[in-house]
């Protein structure tokens, strides 16, 4: 069993609950998992729970992939799962239940390898032996709706002050954090009830859409629970006010996508910043991880952009980037070196939608670096001015593209695992062929009396 993972120091009285849910994220970062009563929750305290291995074979829908040909879970058997005890916390917006997270092992307690959790620290334990530590902060962008799930397509949400529907593009604009202050507020509360770190929000760069920000933190797994957790409070504040938050990476085809960026330091033994320099484009250490996340972001493009959306958002002129670029202080390259003091100096990841997977992500932007640094890698030159203007190499600008390179990456297969590889890019490859078979709203429009 993973250390620390049969604590029952959990922080809070539990006989002020009835109820935990245990939720263990499959691949695509959908909350997944099981209701217990109290008295369960607290076997799976001392001896966890068991589920089966097939919800990492599970679709966007919910369906299992059949991957039985290529070995994995024959007979569907049950994996152990464990706790992480800093998740135990209470469900502010459901009297009496609490939550915790689950990560997956095999019965024998060995990593199930896939659970993008292991992939994760199976990464941040080359950086470990390597006497280095990965520091980041997180930033995810969402859309409040008027979706009620029976109309078409979401409608901009109309203003719980005004009454006025969102129309402008007011970004950091304060009236609109003000028409909103009260679902934001919801937000703020749950966020220190169930200890996830937010610290700050702002409009953005469409009518209806949001930032939330996350503290910078050397706890890699954390960070990437908080983001499912914040999602997850996002969601039911917007409930509890009448609309829909969405994390679709393009929910609006005529207004800017959702992204969700990554900022990340390395510090070595001494607690050192080894990015830090006077140069505002870093050290030569920044320099290497930037050569090294260029080198390999075409191969991780599919874990960036994890589903049919999310090459919608990949679009020129939108602040998605579609080049591999980077700057310092440029907002439309993949990698920007923000405006910082040195010893705060950091690379700052925008390719990813707010889609994406947050293990798998992290896991993607932590290997480029540490093969970047490993082999001293150069980056090209640092472009000026405008990335979407100029003629640059580009990224994979479709699903099917993006797979490919996946499935073919010496990269991928070193620091994801080819077990893993092959799963992932299975279940993708599923959700796509399903995708390309549907008959579209726009096809009855153009064809159906026309032709």
């Amino acid at each position: 069993m993973a250390a620390g993972s049969n604590s029952t120091d959990i922080g809070f009285d539990l006989s002020n609950f009835t109820h935990v849910d245990a939720l263990l994220p499959d691949i695509n970062g959908v909350l997944r998992g099981k209701r217990l009563a109290i008295e369960e929750f607290t076997k799976l305290i001392e001896n966890g729970v068991q589920l089966p291995g097939t919800i990492f074979t599970t679709d966007i829908t919910g369906a299992t992939v059949d991957l039985e040909d290529i070995g994995l879970l024959i007979g569907d058997p049950d994996m152990l799962c464990l706790h992480s005890p800093a998740t135990i916390c209470p469900v502010p917006w459901d009297e009496g239940v609490a939550q915790v997270m689950l990560s997956m092992y095999t019965l024998d307690g060995e990593p199930f390898f896939a659970d993008p959790r292991h992939v994760l620290q199976r990464i941040l334990k080359r950086f470990k032996d390597d006497g280095l530590s990965p520091v980041l902060a997180m930033e995810v962008e969402f859309y409040l709706t008027d979706y009620d799930g029976k109309a078409l397509k979401p409608e901009l949400p109309h203003s719980p002050l005004s009454g006025e529907q969102e129309w402008s593009v007011q970004v950091y604009g304060m009236t609109e954090l003000w028409d909103f202050s009260e679902f934001l507020g919801d937000v703020e509360h749950f966020c220190k009830v169930q200890g996830v770190p937010a610290s700050a929000a702002s409009s953005e760069y469409a009518p209806g859409q949001f930032e939330i920000n996350l503290d910078h933190t050397d706890d890699v797994i954390s960070a990437c629970e908080h983001v499912l957790m914040l999602k997850n409070i996002i969601r039911q504040a917007a409930n509890l006010h009448g609309m829909c938050a969405t994390f679709m990476a393009k929910p609006f085809e005529e207004r800017a996508g959702n992204g969700c960026h990554v900022h990340v330091s390395v510090l070595d033994n001494h607690g050192n910043n080894i990015f830090s320099d006077d140069d505002p484009t870093g050290s030569d250490s920044l320099k290497h991880a930037i050569a090294g996340l260029i080198n390999t972001m075409a191969d991780c493009t599919a874990i960036f952009a994890p589903g049919a959306n999310s090459y919608r958002r990949l679009v020129r002129g939108a602040y998605a980037p579609v080049h591999l670029s980077w700057d310092d202080n440029n907002r439309t390259v993949a990698l920007r070196i923000p405006a910082s003091d040195p010893v705060a100096r950091r690379v700052e990841h925008r390719v990813a939608g707010a889609d994406v997977n947050p293990w798998l992500f992290v896991s993607a932007v932590l290997g480029g670096i540490h093969q970047g640094l490993t082999l001293k890698s150069e980056p090209p030159k640092k472009i000026e001015g405008n990335a979407y203007k100029q003629s640059l190499p580009g990224i994979p600008d479709n699903w099917k593209e993006a797979l490919e390179r996946f499935s073919e990456s010496a990269f991928i297969d070193d620091y994801f695992g080819r077990e893993f590889a092959t799963v992932y890019a299975r279940i993708k490859n599923h959700e796509r062929e399903i995708f390309e078979r549907a008959i579209t709203t726009l096809e009855y429009q153009w064809y159906m009396r026309r032709i």
